[in-house]
């Protein structure tokens, strides 16, 4: 069952429909192509007619090993490509995502029991992108509040939007904001990845902040702990997407100047493999997120000791509290996850979430959360 799940979880990530589909075929052998193309004619056939036919399919196979190769081609050279920048932890802080240099210093101060709005302002201020975001945040109309006259009041200030939904609020707030950002935008053929990226940290955040809240951790620390450990899966994706392009077009320039028709022919019809991409995400993606919170180097925020454990395969019976939070926060929203889209079936469910040893009372709190809202109430303004 553990390999099912993580098949669903793995075709869920690059299209839902990959994922219904291969749900509804599942312990059924897969027809390939000429198969399918076969299945398509039942009447009788003339001599000559399924004569023709099996030379179709003869060349239609062959082209389609001669796709494979291309693309398999590819990627391997795409992969290739990928290890230097997946190894230079400092480009893909910078290059990569882009961390702006202020963002640890400002979640430390919003972290620390002696947090202010003053203390962690002139940080902000030093956030270019900050105050946009903050702000279009903070006015949405549900977050809205007016005046005696029923005018709109809108928040038009940083001091007012970093203190709008309270201090205690204020390194979820900043740590949800700067990975949006940070998703990757262009992922063609499969658009949904970003928001599969963001379904995932959000769920595991949130799931992560409840837990900890009756497990005597910090939920604010588990809350980014729950989200910045996806830093991985964007390094990966992105990297992916702008490589493959690379060398496509590397690719294709070749073979027009040497006359490679076929070749030139099959490039244009290849396009990225998700299959390839999850599996590129499941090998290198946590470790580049821990790399990636060691190098922002966070002082009040705890949560680099948990990565690195869960990075090094320590033994369940040795993980720390936090490493153990994380393990159920990710299993928790994963499930959920697979829930909302028909992906799991009851049995396998419980069998899931029996597997995470949770603790205590954490279920019926999850049960009664919505996983895919930061769940923020304005602060009451005198």
């Amino acid at each position: 069952m553990d390999q099912q799940i993580a098949q669903r979880l793995n075709d869920l990530f690059i299209d839902i429909k990959i994922a219904q589909d291969n749900l509804a075929q599942e312990g059924q052998p897969k027809a390939n192509a000429i198969e399918v193309e076969q299945q398509k004619t039942s009447r009788k056939l003339l001599t000559v007619e399924k004569q023709a036919i099996r030379e179709r399919d003869l060349n239609q196979k062959m082209e389609i090993n001669f796709l494979l190769s291309v693309s398999e081609q590819i990627d391997e050279e795409v992969e290739l490509r990928m290890q230097p920048f997946l190894e230079d932890t400092e480009h893909l802080y910078n290059k990569v995502i882009g961390i702006d240099e202020d963002l640890p210093e400002l979640l430390d101060a919003a972290s620390v029991k002696a947090a202010s709005i003053s203390k962690a302002e002139p940080i902000a201020s030093n956030i270019s992108w900050l105050y946009n975001d903050l702000l279009k945040l903070v006015n949405q109309p549900k977050y809205q509040r007016t005046n005696s006259k029923g005018k709109v009041i809108l928040v038009d200030s940083m001091r007012a939007g970093l203190g709008f939904f309270g201090i205690e609020n204020l390194s979820m707030i900043i740590t949800s904001l700067a990975f949006k950002r940070w998703l990757p935008q262009i992922t063609d053929p499969f658009p949904d990845i970003k928001h599969r990226i963001w379904e995932e940290a959000l769920g595991t955040a949130i799931s992560c902040k409840q837990i900890a809240s009756i497990s005597n951790i910090n939920p604010q620390h588990a809350f980014c702990l729950g989200m910045l450990q996806a830093l991985g899966k964007i390094v990966v994706t992105r990297l992916y997407f702008r490589i493959f392009e690379q060398v496509q077009q590397e690719a294709l320039n070749e073979t027009e100047k040497k006359r490679q028709h076929e070749e030139h022919k099959a490039l244009q019809r290849v396009s990225p493999s998700g299959n390839f991409l999850v599996g590129l995400v499941n090998q290198y993606a946590f470790d580049a997120s821990t790399r990636l919170i060691k190098h922002m180097n966070l002082q009040r925020i705890p949560i680099l000791h948990a990565m690195l454990e869960l990075n090094s395969d320590a033994p369940p019976q040795e993980l720390s509290a936090m490493a153990k939070l994380l393990k159920q926060g990710q299993t928790y929203a994963q499930y959920r996850m697979l829930k909302r889209h028909k992906l799991i079936t009851l049995e396998q469910s419980k069998e899931l979430i029996r597997s995470a040893q949770m603790p205590k009372g954490s279920l019926e709190l999850l049960k009664l959360t919505d996983l895919r809202s930061l769940g923020l109430t304005a602060e009451v303004q005198d």
